[in-house]
């Protein structure tokens, strides 16, 4: 008898101690989660007077990427940090919504300010990555559209607003097209909705809170890799008074969201999404994801991420935002190409450490079109980077000649190499020049937007620079 009560009292002394374990281990993921909750939020709300403060909180092999710049380890994410936060200064973040999961902690946000002196405000997401049991993170993506930046910048702005509109014209039923080689929008007809999948039900709080996780789960999935062949028999899914937006599209309402839809797949009919990592927490759902196809005869690929929310008990749908760029489908558009490519030139040079920019020091797309620049010295032959560049209507082109002039010629071509331009041609006294140039050929024709080069000879001299046209 004495021995089974001493047996019981160390299977019990047993018990407690696993038990106060458990709530030590359970107290400790508990504040490793609040931890990484304000780690997360202090990462994405960094600004220019304590960015220095987050690097601790970065891997030594962090990975970054936004839409246009990819980092690889902490001193390249140091120098990239530092020259984003000198050309912004003033750039606040507030964040709106967020979910962390297993690690994983993403975040939806707004961004204003400036960048390079040009106003921004825009609309994001993030996606962090915590390394096992730790504090610190080693994967972090951006996700926002560079078009919000390019609207705002003279040469840029007629080219994001363009596209926009194209798009609009495209797949927005509220939207009044000013266009009038707009892609056709033929009427979609609305099949009655299949409810197969079981659209919504009742759920009893206790017994079905598993299952109703598992079914969000699937359907934030299937909303998200939504696709031509089975779109219409998903929209049980959103509620009637659905809100949706994109970095250019805002939808409210099922009969708004229904022929968005159709007209979407209709100009896409090949479009397929799949979905990468995805969340579940308090009903909302987040899926980073790659979408390839054709839009509108154009291919493209690119890299998003989504957030839908759920409304409560239910498997319904009522908030859904879509976070990709813009400038993924630009670039495969002829005429939009060199544009995206001018600004992501122009961003990369600003704040990418790894890259070898072709621009002048001070880079700046938004220079006054005629703006006037001090020439070069004229102690030798000498030719400078063309102001402004990218350029739209005209660009100034400054060189030097030395004391006692020479026969030269200041050439311009495409890049195919053939000759589009001359605007010297002939004996030049010494000193510095400045020439303009309009954007047209010899005939006096306005030439395409794209890069061109230009080129100054000379006996015993030839230099060349590269510029970009915007229109």
């Amino acid at each position: 008898m004495r021995k089974a009560i001493g047996s019981g009292a160390l299977l019990a002394g047993l018990l407690l101690m696993l038990l106060g374990a458990a709530d030590a281990q359970a107290t400790g993921l508990g504040r490793l989660h609040r931890e990484r909750l304000e780690i997360g939020r202090a990462l994405i709300e960094a600004q220019s007077s304590n960015w220095q403060s987050i690097l601790p909180y970065y891997t030594a092999d962090i990975e970054y990427h936004d839409p246009v710049v990819d980092i690889h380890g902490i001193d390249m994410m140091t120098g990239f940090l530092a020259r984003m936060y000198t050309s912004s200064g003033d750039l606040v973040t507030t964040i709106e919504d967020e979910t962390l999961l297993n690690g994983v902690y993403s975040a939806t946000w707004t961004m204003t300010g400036q960048f390079n002196g040009v106003p921004y405000s825009a609309r994001g997401i993030s996606i962090l990555k915590f390394r096992g049991l730790s504090k610190r993170v080693y994967y972090q993506r951006d996700y926002y559209s560079e078009n919000d930046i390019m609207i705002n910048i003279p040469g840029l702005d007629q080219a994001a607003i363009g596209f926009r509109t194209y798009y609009r014209c495209a797949v927005d039923p509220t939207f009044e097209c000013p266009l009038d080689d707009a892609p056709g929008a033929a009427p979609v007809a609305i099949k009655p909705a299949d409810t197969s999948l079981g659209a919504d039900k009742s759920w009893n709080p206790i017994r079905s809170l598993i299952q109703l996780r598992r079914e969000r789960l699937r359907i934030g999935r299937a909303l998200i890799e939504i696709n031509n062949a089975d779109w219409q028999s998903l929209l049980p899914y959103y509620t009637a008074d659905i809100e949706y937006h994109d970095p250019i599209v805002d939808v409210y309402g099922i009969d708004t969201l229904a022929p968005f839809l159709g007209r979407l797949f209709a100009s896409s009919g090949d479009l397929i999404t799949t979905v990468e990592d995805e969340s579940l927490v308090d009903g909302v759902y987040t899926a980073t994801w790659t979408m390839s196809g054709l839009f509108n005869g154009i291919p493209y690929s690119a890299k998003g991420m989504s957030i839908l929310k759920f409304r409560d008990w239910s498997t319904q749908a009522y908030y859904s935002r879509d976070y990709y760029t813009e400038g993924d489908i630009m670039a495969t558009v002829p005429g939009l190409d060199q544009a995206i490519g001018g600004f992501r030139t122009y961003y990369r040079c600003a704040v990418d450490p790894a890259f070898e920019c072709p621009l002048p020091p001070t880079g700046a797309l938004a220079a006054a079109p005629g703006g006037t620049r001090t020439p070069p010295a004229a102690s030798t032959f000498a030719l400078e980077q063309n102001a402004p560049n990218p350029f739209n209507p005209s660009t100034q082109i400054s060189f030097a000649v030395p004391d006692g002039g020479a026969n030269i010629a200041l050439r311009i071509y495409d890049l195919t190499g053939r000759l589009v331009r001359t605007l010297v041609d002939g004996p030049e006294p010494g000193g510095a020049r400045s020439v303009t140039w309009t954007g047209d050929d010899d005939q006096g024709l306005p030439v395409p937007s794209g890069t061109y080069f230009y080129r100054l000879t000379a006996p015993q001299y030839s230099e060349q620079r590269k510029m970009v046209l915007l229109k």
